[in-house]
């Protein structure tokens, strides 16, 4: 009977609900949705003109670097120090109740359980450092060139004005394109939950937790306990930020491991309620014992090498890939190659439930995961060889070495046209573009260009280089062809219009010039450059008194700018009225004087 009433005593506390856990949910999916509400708001004001077709800027903590490069204090900017002040107060909340990379990397690890897979934390001691040094990088580095390296490299490098950004009309600028998002949820999410345990990317991939970790060594916000704890271990195996609670606590008092997210799992998983949240002492210079790895001194030194490899290897790879895609995709392939070290060289090795060998024999499986591994090292190989042929043409074309700048750069492209790489890189191929025009090769110049297109889609700057390169070696028909359709496609692409008019303008089709030109400021009204191009061609070519209403309407709408009253003068004086003429040239000269 009193067995019976210790097992009810000891059920009941195991098996209660975790209440810590539904709010944070709740919490993670109401950011979520913050997010996609933030991006509702700015799609419907570019179409229905709300809040001046502005939205707020993205509020999201890369954007912060804006402000250490140039001065700009934006909405991302804000909301990034903001989190680092509260992790000061609080600890290293954000991460475990606001990260959206976490609600996607539990959602994954959630997933997997419920299949029956049990990710494994990997601990690795070098590569821990790695968020702190990406994060130094992008926040430190900027400040500490303007301060110690400028003054002798970029002598007249000034220090940027302090300015506001807080509202923009183009929100996705800087973000990867929606198409890209999908591969970055996969590999930054899955992949490395899958291979890392729970949180492996929060771990040795997220920039920011650089910062928030050793500010939340000096947070007196954590996890306590009591007396009432039996040391049975629960907490660490509900612990999905990979920290080893039951071993701090029982040596600290508290947990110090600055992986701690504040997420609570250990607290509800304790069945003696031994553990609370609560201030106090810090965790500053706790740590009496050390903290245990999975690798040995070289297995640390392979496997740093073989990431930060294939971290710059990956990062910017055919102008695609993002530099936090680039960690995950480093950070995965680097651990399928150390597994796969283990499998050659230890008797037994199994990845979750599969068994990769055994005592000594090779299964099926690990002939599979060899394979695996053979082609992420071949790719990481082969990127890292398009990243340095990239390099080395650059290098070569800023020493005004074409010739060699070309080799490289074929070398950097795809198979397709005897080089060495996967897919093409819209940088390279424009600077191969220009590089053929400029040594009369037209016709390989537009290959490029057309190329570029079908890699990076519909875009202004590339549409103009079309036309300009087509316009020494196509048909005049061919090139009206070319730039009505994309015109009635982008008629606000003002560049276009403008090099289109140009061209109809060289070529003497002047009444379609002005035809062109008129249609070009209807669709672009505020744009100067556009109406100033209209007025000179009604001044040389068709109606000065049209000339001449433009250019007093321009004046109207840029009193202060001196372009309209010299055109005004200009179209007043090929009409005959002289005086007019002249007291618009003396506005002109007023406005420009007051600068």
């Amino acid at each position: 009977m009193t067995d019976e009433k210790n097992k009810e005593n000891i059920s009941l506390p195991v098996l209660k609900r975790r209440k810590h856990s539904k709010p944070r949910w709740v919490v993670l999916y109401a950011v979520q949705g913050l997010i996609l509400v933030h991006i509702a708001v700015w799609l419907l004001s570019k179409k229905f003109g709300w809040f001046g077709g502005e939205t707020l800027t993205p509020i999201e903590p890369s954007e912060g670097m804006e402000f250490v490069k140039n001065g700009v204090v934006n909405a991302g900017a804000i909301f990034f120090a903001l989190a680092l002040l509260s992790t000061f107060i609080f600890g290293r909340w954000f991460c475990g109740w606001g990260c959206h990379i976490v609600l996607l990397q539990d959602i994954c690890f959630w997933m997997m359980r419920k299949i029956g897979v049990r990710p494994k934390p990997f601990r690795a001691r070098w590569l821990m450092w790695f968020p702190l040094g990406l994060a130094v990088y992008m926040y430190i580095w900027p400040l500490f060139y303007r301060i110690a390296l400028a003054p002798w490299l970029q002598p007249d490098l000034r220090w940027p004005e302090i300015t506001t950004h807080l509202l923009t009309e183009d929100y996705w600028s800087s973000f990867v394109s929606p198409l890209l998002a999908i591969p970055f949820l996969l590999i930054c999410g899955f992949a490395t939950v899958y291979v890392l345990g729970a949180k492996g990317f929060c771990t040795y991939g997220c920039p920011y937790g650089g910062f928030f970790a050793p500010l939340d060594a000096i947070s007196p916000m954590r996890v306590r306990v009591n007396d009432s704890c039996q040391k049975c271990g629960k907490c660490t195996a509900a612990c999905t930020s990979n920290v080893r609670v039951h071993e701090e606590v029982d040596l600290y008092g508290m947990v110090i491991d600055t992986g701690c997210m504040k997420i609570m799992d250990c607290i509800d998983a304790c069945p003696n309620e031994a553990l609370s949240i609560s201030f106090g002492t810090s965790a500053l210079g706790k740590r009496t014992k050390k903290k245990t790895y999975d690798l040995s001194f070289g297995g640390e030194i392979f496997v740093s090498t073989f990431f930060l490899l294939g971290f710059f290897a990956f990062r910017g790879l055919y102008a695609s890939v993002p530099m936090l895609m680039a960690v995950g995709m480093s950070l995965v392939g680097t651990w399928i190659v150390w597994k796969a070290y283990q499998v050659l060289t230890k008797p037994n090795a199994s990845f979750h439930k599969t068994q990769l060998r055994f005592h000594g024999t090779m299964k099926p499986a690990g002939m599979v995961f060899l394979l695996t591994a053979l082609l992420c090292f071949l790719f990481t190989l082969q990127s890292a060889m398009v990243g340095t042929c990239t390099y080395l043409g650059n290098a070569a074309l800023a020493n005004k070495d074409v010739e060699s700048a070309l080799w490289y750069y074929r070398l950097s492209g795809p198979i397709t046209d005897g080089g060495i790489g996967l897919s093409s890189n819209p940088n390279v191929d424009m600077a191969m573009a220009k590089i053929y025009e400029k040594s009369s090769d037209f016709r390989e110049a537009e290959r490029l260009l057309w190329r570029i297109e079908d890699h990076v889609g519909d875009d202004e700057r590339v549409t103009m280089l079309l036309g300009q390169t087509m316009q020494y070696h196509k048909q005049a028909n061919e090139l009206v062809s070319f730039y009505t359709a994309r015109l009635s496609e982008y008629s606000q692409w003002q560049l276009v219009w403008e090099d289109y008019v140009g061209w109809l303008k060289r070529e003497g089709m002047y009444e379609q010039a002005i035809s062109a030109s008129k249609e070009a400021v209807t669709n672009n009204p505020d744009a100067i450059r556009l109406q100033i191009q209209l007025v000179l061609l009604e001044i040389e070519f068709g109606d000065v008194e049209s000339a001449i209403a433009l250019s007093k309407q321009m004046t109207n709408s840029f009193p202060k700018v001196v372009a309209p009253w010299m055109l005004l003068s200009r179209a007043l004086d090929a009409s005959g009225d002289y005086d007019a003429a002249r007291n618009a040239q003396t506005e002109a000269e007023k406005i420009h004087g007051e600068r």
